[in-house]
Order: structure tokens, then sequence, then C-alpha cells
């Protein structure tokens, strides 16, 4: 087996987007794999170690490759097999993008086929001599014509001519030296540009290409930038000093780059602002406000990290909780503090893309824009507490929700209907479901939610509490959006659920009876998360309406708007929702089995559809469900093409087994707790099968073969009031 090496490539470039940065990344790793299979002399079956980025810093952590990884074997046509481990990576910061991959064979297997030509009689006369054709034959694959044998192939009627071909394997660094300037110029750039006088189109200037095969440097020019051994580390770094950094080897990169102030991995920076975060917040009491989101942007947008904390007037604290955090997040790309009773601190926290801050500049710098931002955010807050929220809902009209289904005000009036509607069912004040649905998007039409749209309906419930309006109006308004994911809870009060209900339900409802339907990954109105939503509002609250009537009421609610028939409307909202409540029994935990089964027979009706999974998890390790479902999927076939009758005749069954299945069913059919009812199928599982192997129920006596066929299917009955046994596997 040939000797292997890593392979390293870092395009360094001007500040690249933090958007741009991974999907880049994993578009080249991409490429470089269709280009080894392209190749055919590597494994065709290889993967990115732990899914790329996540490896980097482990790949040449202590100079050797750490990770498991798979051994894939690679076949020649001349079936000698070697072993090789593949493993790649990828890493990224604002300046570069990074890939490495370790283990390539250092050259191309001997690549050796075999071809087959025209027949013996062909190709030599009775002399023995070769003929015109077999002449051809042997300069067509570039071979003496004494190279030439003749054997008879599998498949061929009579000898034929057979020329065995080996072709020298290639130097790896000679295919990639072939390949990467195309690769590279494949990149997908969403935005891509060009740059002074040149025709190439990238995301961002390229300053500087490092490209190392082992040791080597790969010879390859992109955009007039050739190739080197050597790189450039932090610009701070480079004031004292000037030259660029030269990595002598792929597995020395990023110790290298770190003496240099660039961290390579961005898993590594997330992890040491992260541990800088929780020490300078707990240097003044408090914790950090957690934000996963920005956390992962910071991680992308430095370089080196290094977290400094600043403060900002105590006076700013009047502002709600939400607008400091958003404005912090939004324009400062800083973490708030708050002490252990969850009030906010005078302080903040962001990064600083340094090794340190001597002189304080860098706090000083964040203090004075910050304090210009609060200001700003406070003046917004001023102005619009001058003004009632409901003054807002007549500017309404001038925002369109959607162009077919009109304005917000036109919105507002359905959700409205709706809530008026499900109020009573639901058993929620009527009055105050009313004046939440009037008031819920009155602040889109304010300026701080103008200037920070993340507030929307947070911003409304304050601006409520603010007129002394009820707790469970305002509170209803502030949390009507949620849950904004998977993560977050729903609406703390039910008028909130209920509101949340009606706004999810008007907007999936309202989309699709003017076609507006998600297909395959793209969903750009997110109508996904709002059905999700609306499915786990009705399971957590434990509602008794089920999808159905709920469509009917939004669909009667968006009446002549709508632009498709209203039964191919209804028909696409409940196939739409049994997804969202499927995806749903995956999220809370529901094994496999219990999922399948559960929803065969029945899921509009979530409260039941919940007692019946709670019912059978319970009972899911239960061995006897096994025999159980193979039973169930014998009446399932036995009653197939049959039509049995409701009723049967007990006095007619004549085994035993049989007439112990017809007392036991009698105790099935009255029990209607879902518990009891798992339990007593359980302990049908044994009487079934001592049945299947007593009697033949298709027999010849005509009412003995109908009695056993009812019987059966009276079972299968009580079996479908829980769960489609034939899916438990």
């Amino acid at each position: 087996m040939s000797a292997t090496k890593t392979f390293l490539l870092e395009l360094h470039c001007e500040e690249i987007p933090a958007r741009f940065l991974e999907p880049l990344a994993k578009d080249f790793s991409d490429l470089f794999k269709a280009m080894i299979e392209k190749e055919g002399s590597f494994s065709l079956r290889w993967d990115w170690l732990a899914g790329g980025k996540n490896s980097f810093s482990s790949l040449f952590a202590s100079g050797k490759l750490l990770g498991a990884g798979e051994i894939r074997e690679i076949r020649t046509p001349s079936s000698k097999t070697e072993e090789v481990k593949l493993f790649g990576a990828w890493a990224f910061s604002p300046r570069k993008l990074a890939w490495a991959i370790s283990g390539l064979p250092d050259q191309q297997p001997d690549q050796t086929e075999t071809q087959v030509g025209p027949p013996q009689r062909m190709c030599v006369d009775e002399a023995g001599k070769p003929t015109i054709q077999g002449l051809k034959f042997a300069e067509k694959w570039g071979v003496d014509v004494s190279a030439v044998r003749f054997e008879q192939p599998a498949g061929k009627k009579e000898p034929c001519a057979v020329v065995t071909i080996t072709r020298k394997g290639r130097p790896t660094i000679e295919l990639l030296a072939e390949a990467l300037p195309g690769l590279i110029a494949g990149l997908h750039v969403p935005k891509a540009m060009r740059w002074g006088k040149s025709d190439f189109e990238f995301v961002r200037p390229i300053r500087n290409i490092l490209c190392l095969f082992g040791e080597q440097v790969v010879p390859i020019t992109v955009d007039g930038v050739t190739a080197t051994n050597t790189t450039w580390g932090h610009r701070l770094f480079h004031r004292q000093n000037p030259e660029p950094i030269k990595i002598a080897t792929p597995e020395a990169y990023e110790e290298t780059l770190k003496t240099a102030g660039v961290v390579v991995s961005v898993d590594k920076r997330r992890d040491l602002l992260k541990q800088q975060l929780d020490d300078l917040a707990g240097k003044v009491g408090g914790r950090v406000v957690t934000d996963a989101e920005l956390l992962d942007t910071l991680a992308e947008i430095v370089e080196f990290p290094k977290i400094v904390r600043g403060d900002f007037p105590a006076t700013f604290l009047e502002l709600p909780k939400e607008v400091l955090v958003t404005s912090l997040r939004e324009h400062q790309k800083s973490f708030c503090i708050e002490d252990a009773g969850g009030a906010l601190m005078p302080c903040f926290l962001t990064a600083a893309n340094r090794m340190d801050d001597p002189a304080g500049f860098v706090k000083a710098g964040n203090e004075w824009v910050l304090k210009a931002r609060l200001y700003d955010a406070r003046f917004f807050y001023a102005e619009d507490r001058k003004l009632a929220l409901s003054t807002r809902l007549e500017k309404l009209k001038a925002l369109t929700f959607q162009r077919e289904l009109g304005s917000y005000f036109d919105k507002t009036e359905r959700v409205e209907a709706l809530a008026e509607r499900l109020a009573g069912t639901l058993k929620v004040d009527v009055n105050q479901a009313r004046e939440a649905a009037k008031r819920a998007k009155c602040d889109l039409r304010t300026l701080m939610v103008g200037e920070f749209p993340e507030l929307q309906g947070i911003m409304g419930g304050e601006y409520l509490k603010h007129e002394g309006a009820d707790e469970e109006v305002w509170m209803a308004v502030k949390e009507h959006y949620r849950p904004v994911g998977a993560e977050d809870a729903i609406p703390s009060t039910p008028l909130g659920c209920l509101l949340s209900l009606c706004d999810k339900l008007d907007t999936v409802a309202g989309c699709f009876a003017v076609g507006l339907i998600p297909t395959g990954s793209k969903d750009p109105l997110a109508l996904r998360r709002a059905g999700q939503g609306i499915v786990r509002i009705l399971w957590e609250r434990g509602w008794a309406t089920t999808p159905r009537d709920l469509i009917a009421l939004a669909l009667g609610a968006v009446g002549a708007r709508a632009t498709k028939p209203g039964p191919e409307t209804t028909e696409a909202l409940l196939t739409f929702f049994k997804d969202r409540v499927a995806y749903q029994l995956e999220q809370v935990g529901y094994a496999g089995s219990v999922r399948r089964s559960a929803l065969a027979t029945g899921w509009e009706d979530l409260t039941d559809l919940k007692a019946r999974c709670e019912a059978l998890s319970a009972f899911a390790e239960d061995a006897r469900f096994a025999s159980l479902a193979q039973s169930a999927k014998r009446i399932g076939n036995i009653l197939k093409d049959e039509a049995p009758a409701e009723a049967f005749a007990a006095a007619v069954l004549q085994d035993v087994t049989e007439k112990d299945l017809a007392e036991r069913l009698k105790t099935l059919e009255a029990t209607t707790e879902q518990t009891v009812l798992l339990a007593a199928l359980a302990d049908l599982a044994q009487p079934l099968e001592a049945f299947f192997n007593a009697v033949m129920v298709k027999c010849e006596d005509p009412a003995l073969r109908a009695a056993r066929l009812s019987l059966l299917h009276r079972l299968r009955q009580a079996f479908l009031r829980v769960a489609d046994f034939s899916l438990w596997q």
C-alpha cells in the first residue's frame, strides 16, 4: 500500500460574512468528495469526520489523527485490495476557509484492465499470423501484438482476443493540482462579485492560498494568487511581525496559527467564549442571559476569542428587559447579565477579537456606541406610550399581511372572530378574548417594533400593561407568538394559548386557501412551525377540539378571499396537520411502535391519542405484545375480502379456545379505561395463539365459519380502539 499524506487547503480572504462561512465550507467538502469518486482510484464511500467542522481541532491534535473512523476498501480492477482510513474536516473564521483530509494515498494505485476483442478466428489466419483486425485491436490498446492472448471469456461462445493493460497510478499531488482550481471556482456563493479587473467571482477577494500535500506545496493558481506554504495570522500580530507565517506541514497548521493570534476551530472559539462569559458574569455576581444563536455568531465573526465587560447607566434599566436584551444583541452583538432573581444588571459582555484590551479602547468604544443605541430605545419607548395602543388599530389597514388575504386589519378581524367562536368551547372569557385579539397586532405600527421586529407582540403586551389593561389580556398579547420554536414554551395562560392558536390557525388556513402550501424543504412563510405550534397548544392544554373543527372555522373566516376549492383545501390541511401530529409524537419521545400503531387508529382527537400513547408506552416492553401483533396481522389477513356480521351466535362455537375468546370479548367491549383495556389485550395474546392452533376459521360449516369470522371481527374492533397492533414492530 502506498504511503499516505494529509492534504490541507486554506483560502485567506477579506472578511467573509458569517452566514456564508459554513455553507462554503460544506460546499467544498462535497465537491472534493465528488472529485475523488470521479477519479475512481480512491474509496467511493468515506465520510467527513463527525460532520466536518466539529473535528478539525482533533484531526491534528498532538500531530496524531484522533477520532473513530471506518476502514474503507479500495478495490482495483486487478483484484488487489488496499485498506485506507480517510478522514476529513473543515474550519472557518472571518478571513479563512480551511479543509483537511488525512489518509490520502501518495499515489493512485495502478489500474489493471482486461479488454476483450474480436473472436480468435478473425484476429489470426490459418498460419497463425495476425490479421488486420488483430493488428488494429493491439494498436487500439497501445500494446504489441505479441501481448494479445486468446481465451474464452465468460458469456462468449468461442475464444477471443484478450489484452491486459496496466495503467501506472498518477501522483495524487498532480490530481489535486488539476482539480482544485475548478473546485474553488465552482463554490456556490449567493452574492458572488468580481474584484478589480479580474473575471473571477467569489464572495470576497482571495489574498493568500495555503495548499499542502504533506510537506509539498500543491502548485495551483486561483484569481492570480499562487499557492504557497505560508499564511497570515491576526492583523494585530502582523503589526510586529510583517512576514507571512510558514506552515511546515498540515499537522502544524492549527498550533502555528494559534501563536499568530488565530484560533482555527470554530468549536474551540465557542467553548472559550462561553467560559469567559460565565467567568466575567460571575465576577459581578450575575449570570449570562442565555442566547445560543448569539454565541454561535460571535464564534464565527472573531479570529481570537476574547470577551470584555462594559457598563451602561443604570437609568436604562427602566426599559423592559426584552428591549435591553434585544438592543444589545442586535446592535452590539452583546450579552446581558442578570442577577439571581432574573433582573438585568447595568453591564454587558461582548467579543473583542483580539488577545487583550490594555488601554480599554474596546470597552470604551462599545460603551459609547451602546449608550447611543439605548438612548434611541428609550426615545422609542417614550414616544410609543404617548398614544394608546388601540389608536394604531386603524393604521393596520395600510400594512399588508398577504396579497390575497388582505391587511393586518383584515387578519385581526378574522382572529377576533375565531377567538370569539372558540372562547366558550375552551372555557376562556369571551370579552377578554375579543379584546386581546383586537390589540394583538397593533404594536406592528409602533416605533419600537419598527426598529426591532423581534419585539412584536412583546411590546404590545408591555404597552397594554402600562395602560392598565387586565393582566390576562396584556399577558396574552405579549405571548401570542409563542411557541416560536421546538424549544420554546407555549403561552403561560389559557387566554394566551387561545390567541396564539387563533393567530396561527388563521395564518395556516389562510395561506392554504390561496394556494401557499409548503413543498419539500421549502416553507418561506414558516407554516410548518405555525402548524406545530397549534398542535403543541392542543396537546399540552388538553383541549377537546380537533384540527378538523378548527379548519372548518378558519376557512369559514377566510371566506371569499379563498382562491382554492374548500374540500381540496380541507384535505390538504388535514394531511398537513397529521404530519404535525406525527412529529409531535416523535418529539415527546414515544417509541416508533407506539407512534405507528396509535396513529393508524385515529389522530384527530389529540386528547384520546395522548391517552392511548401513554397507555401503550407503559406496555411497550411487554413481550406479549409481539405475539399480539402477529395475531393482529393474522386476523387482518383472514378478514381480508370478508364481510363478517357484527353479531354472532355464541352457541354455535364449539372449541373451548373460541368460547374463551368470546367470554373475554365481553370484558374488552365493556372496558373504557385505556390502561385496563391494554392489560386485558395483553392477556389475550396466549388465548389467541391457542385459538389459531386449535381451529380452522374458514371451516366447511357455514354457520360456524360465520360465527368465527364475526368473533375475530369484533376482537379486531376492540384492538382498534387503542391501536393497530399489526403495525407493532
